[in-house]
């Protein structure tokens, strides 16, 4: 399953399913996520761009987020 998440998270295909591999809390945050996102009417492309940034960010301060 490891390998699987990592997968997912390296290569965003739309294919991948979260249900079976994340938590619930996984899914609920995504969807506020592109809520916010519909919400602020950015295009697709800034849109992505955006989950790329907090990607980045959050792989930048994962030494100072709470990961479980």
């Amino acid at each position: 399953m490891d390998q699987k998440r990592n997968d997912y998270l390296v290569n965003f295909k739309r294919e991948n399913m979260i249900d079976d591999l994340f938590s619930k809390k996984a899914k609920q945050a995504g969807g506020e996520l592109v809520a916010t996102l519909k919400k602020e009417g950015l295009t697709y492309d800034d849109a992505y761009a955006s989950l790329q940034y907090a990607y980045n960010l959050i792989k930048y301060e994962s030494n100072f987020l709470k990961l479980n």
